[in-house]
């Protein structure tokens, strides 16, 4: 049974990201905080041995999938603390809680306008059909980091999204044209992972945890995606200029009282502005359906015995471009100059390519079955240590989509 309801899952999502295609074209994603709003001050320590009012930081969680929930990397960005920075000058003065103000801390009714320092997401590379899928989190500085916890939270969270991406597939498909209509709250729907095993512990204590607990620790978190059909359905009535639309300010809140979180806890509203910029010098990121791969060129007198050393079963890691987030990927070079990627359950073929490799220098492409997207990748083989290391990319870019490290099975 369970088989059969992941193939019509399969098939589902197939049917609606062919849907959501049709309308999406390859650009940027920019997707700015441009303001937060502490509505209601959290509990704090009456001391004020942290600073007055609240302390906060952001960690924003982000992934782009394609059209079918592929997730193709995760990643995170980490904010600079906000409030009072009377004997803590590596923070961001923001609010008025601190009796002398220029020092800031934050206390109910006070907003923040963030500015370049924050670190926004610019510029996110989508191809069609692509998604973006982001959970903001707000978190309270207490004291001390708990960095412990945090880390715990951070790892449990980057490892979901490959779950999340493949639920949000559908739900995606009614979001165009509807305001707002792009957020999401059923987290069970979405397999967004349990944190209360986490959490619990800093329930109700003042300790640095994220906003937005419910009574029993567990966390509902702010989860919302995009693509370039729903931002240029949502765009605010402003011109579009040079293919870029804007959308509205949207606010999203994070209301620990109406969660039921009520002794003394926050609400936080956070603004935000996304833009869309069309690319205008490729029609599609995607190959055509009847197209072929095209060969690469090999100098058949410089392989004939490389091929013999290089072939064969390769397993290891995929990260993003800053080496974190580590996925488990695996090949096969072939010793006729082609690249296979299979299921190692069932044996379906998921991509296949062409490569060569000449002085330990490997460079190649493979088309991924279910898309017709062409990934490219060049890198080095080291025989000292018998890795292989390469960089990937979208269409003939061989960066931007991560990177592997690799060991010869």
């Amino acid at each position: 049974m369970k088989k059969i309801f992941l193939l019509i899952s399969l098939a589902l999502n197939a049917v609606f990201a062919v849907a959501q295609n049709s309308n999406n074209t390859p650009g940027w994603i920019t997707i700015d905080l441009n303001d937060f709003m502490c509505t209601k001050a959290t509990e704090d320590d009456p001391l004020n041995f942290d600073g007055y009012g609240d302390e906060v930081y952001f960690i924003t969680f982000y992934s782009v999938a394609n059209q079918f929930g592929v997730t193709k990397y995760v990643n995170k960005t980490v904010s600079n603390i906000y409030g009072d920075t009377y004997r803590f000058s590596n923070r961001i003065a923001a609010g008025h809680a601190n009796p002398d103000s220029r020092s800031g801390g934050l206390n109910s009714g006070s907003q923040f306008f963030v500015g370049n320092s924050f670190p926004n997401l610019k510029k996110i590379r989508v191809e069609a059909g692509d998604f973006i899928t982001i959970i903001p989190t707000i978190w309270e500085w207490d004291n001390e980091s708990n960095a412990q916890l945090q880390a715990s939270f951070e790892s449990r969270l980057l490892n979901s999204f490959n779950d999340i991406n493949l639920k949000m597939v559908p739900m995606l498909q009614y979001n165009n044209g509807y305001s707002r209509s792009y957020e999401f709250t059923n987290y069970a729907a979405l397999s967004i992972p349990l944190f209360a095993d986490i959490l619990s512990p800093v329930l109700n204590k003042s300790s640095s945890r994220p906003i937005g607990l419910k009574t029993n620790g567990e966390l509902a978190p702010i989860v919302f995606a995009l693509n370039a059909n729903i931002i240029k359905n949502q765009r605010s009535n402003s011109l579009v200029t040079d293919g870029k639309y804007n959308m509205n300010y949207v606010n999203f809140t994070i209301n620990e009282d109406a969660l039921g979180n009520t002794a003394a806890h926050g609400i936080y509203d956070l603004r935000y502005h996304f833009m869309y910029e069309e690319d205008f010098t490729k029609p599609t990121a995607q190959a055509p359906s009847n197209s072929k791969i095209r060969p690469i060129k090999k100098d058949v007198t410089a392989i004939t015995t490389a091929l013999f050393t290089i072939a064969g079963r390769w397993t290891g890691s995929q990260t993003n471009d800053a080496g974190l987030y580590p996925q488990a990927v695996s090949f096969t070079l072939n010793s006729n100059g082609e690249i296979i990627m299979a299921n190692e359950q069932t044996g379906a073929v998921a991509a296949k390519g062409t490569y060569s490799f000449a002085n330990n220098i490997i460079n190649g492409s493979y088309k991924l079955i279910s898309s017709n997207e062409i990934i490219s990748f060049t890198g080095n083989y080291d025989p000292a240590s018998k890795k292989m290391s390469c960089s990937l990319g979208m269409g003939a870019s061989t960066t931007g989509q991560g990177k592997w490290i690799m060991n010869k099975q």
